[in-house]
């Protein structure tokens, strides 16, 4: 990550950096001492990932990157290849349909000329365009524009990392034409076409804000969001909720592994099909990074139960994290990698300590659990109540330490402080689980059984209606939020190394009362 970084901001030549990278290979295997042998290879690792990023943003000469000005001027016709999901959206009193083309080549005033690389495509109408589309298109070609300049978010930059450096905007008149079908991935293309079919049993047997959300919780369509909700969610702190991560692929690979258990398949291969139905949700509900990261650390948990070892948290973050940034460098400078990585990670580290002050300021309750657990019956009210009251306790600590990790993130992106959000937390959660349970009985019905859809529509809407006036009733407490102005880059990274200093002298304190 660290040589990412050197590259996107330092820009030190190619050549210099793959010397650097050789030499401190070389130097790794003759060094006899193991601590400078290993900080030899990190230096290493570190320059070849300058090298990587280096060559990923290093574009050949007939790149769509290249197109000059002259060609710029005027309509064009380009040719290419669907490469995403179409997304219709609205636009003002309109409608407009945004997806991603593989261009191939454009004819200008000049001729034809070969072209390779992805642009964005806004056609302002809605039209029969599917992924895997092969399409011509008369439109005008120009640079993303960045929203304000009083933000902080560019959305040129937030292209770019896409590997989007232009936008092709065609008008209602503009000509469009399908040259070939099904030309992409037979896997994508399946997935696509799954998730439209599912869209549409949203949008069927649910009313257009809730089955807006309902996309956003299972399908990872956030357009259709009310912004009125989204901007409640964001000031509360629990905008996550509605965001497909970790939350949602937890509950999803649960479900999965329960519905396999009711057949009579090994146990293996329950885990080998929850894998790979996990990867096809991955893509149907467009990979975005946390989505990946949650992903991968599901199969590397699986894995681990195939080969019967264990499995190790933060190596297993660190892996799906090396996978993305090899798929991908410029995710590292995505506001939603960043996020989900730092908020995993405190929870990793900052989980044990926190239940551990509980259960100190708590110990005869914990006492209390272990004699009941062997002595009485588990359907008790007293043990019931006991394990309600630890249920609380570990939502708690886990909900501080994740926001102990994105405090400082979601300050310097959004301004925004949520202190809320701990509380908050405490009863969305189950309610947002309870909606992803219901909303994925309501797609199974809505495909097998429609007749009895209505009835988990009707719950899906009641639970909606109270997690959103529980939410309200959050962001009405004085001191829910507080609005910053700017939070500079260094505060950022004192707040961060301070963190780092707390958890390391915790972490020595342990090891000294363990050895």
């Amino acid at each position: 990550m660290l040589g990412i970084v050197i590259n996107q901001y330092l820009h030190i030549s190619f050549a210099f950096f793959s010397f650097l990278a050789a030499s401190f290979l070389l130097l790794c295997s003759f060094i006899q001492k193991p601590r400078m042998a290993t900080i030899s290879l990190l230096l290493a690792v570190l320059c070849v990932g300058s090298v990587y990023s280096k060559t990923y943003e290093t574009v050949p000469s007939n790149h769509i990157s290249r197109l000059s000005y002259g060609y710029r001027k005027g309509l064009m016709l380009v040719e290419g290849k669907v490469i995403s999901d179409v997304e219709p959206r609205s636009f003002f009193k309109g409608k407009k349909t945004v997806f991603a083309l593989d261009v191939k080549r454009f004819r200008s005033k000049w001729g034809w000329k070969d072209r390779h690389g992805a642009v964005l495509v806004n056609l302002f109408r809605e039209e029969d365009i599917r992924y895997g589309d092969y399409i011509m298109l008369e439109g005008k070609m120009h640079r993303p524009f960045d929203y304000s300049k009083e933000s902080d978010f560019s959305y040129r930059k937030y292209l770019y990392r896409q590997g989007i450096t232009f936008i092709l905007s065609v008008k209602k008149t503009g000509r469009v034409l399908v040259l070939k079908r099904n030309q992409g991935h037979l896997i994508k293309s399946l997935s696509l076409r799954l998730k439209h079919r599912l869209n549409g049993i949203l949008q069927k047997n649910l009313p257009k804000e809730e089955a807006g959300i309902m996309q956003a919780f299972l399908l990872g369509d956030r357009h259709n969001i009310p912004k009125s909700v989204y901007d409640l969610f964001k000031i509360s702190g629990v905008a996550h909720i509605i965001a497909i991560s970790g939350f949602n692929i937890g509950i999803v690979s649960y479900v999965i592994v329960i519905i396999l258990k009711m057949f009579p398949i090994p146990r293996a291969a329950q885990y080998v099909l929850t894998m790979v139905l996990l990867v096809l949700y991955a893509v149907m509900t467009g990979g975005q990074p946390p989505v990946v990261r949650a992903t991968i650390m599901a199969v590397v948990f699986l894995i681990s139960f195939l080969l019967e070892r264990e499995h190790e948290s933060i190596n297993t973050l660190a892996a799906a994290a090396l996978i993305l940034l090899l798929i991908k460098p410029l995710n590292l400078f995505d506001v939603g990698f960043q996020l989900s990585f730092v908020s995993v990670l405190f929870i990793i580290l900052l989980y044990p300590p926190i239940m551990g002050l509980f259960y100190k300021l708590f110990p005869a309750l914990i006492e209390k659990s272990y004699k009941e657990h062997r002595l009485k019956n588990k359907r008790e009210p007293s043990f019931i109540k006991f394990k309600i009251i630890k249920y609380l306790l570990q939502s708690v600590a886990v909900s501080i330490a994740a926001y102990v990790g994105v405090v400082a993130m979601t300050a310097y992106y959004f301004k925004l402080i949520t202190p809320v959000v701990i509380i908050a937390n405490l009863f969305v959660v189950p309610l947002a689980s309870l909606i992803i349970f219901l909303g994925m009985g309501l797609l199974a019905a809505g495909g097998l059984f429609p007749f009895v859809a209505y009835a988990f529509a009707n719950c899906i809407i009641a639970f909606l209606n109270l997690m959103i006036a529980v939410v309200f009733l959050f962001a009405q407490i004085p001191g829910s939020y507080y609005q910053l102005k700017n939070l500079p880059l260094w505060g950022v990274f004192l707040y961060y190394g301070l963190m780092i200093v707390i958890v390391s002298f915790y972490s020595l304190r342990l090891k000294k009362a363990v050895d």
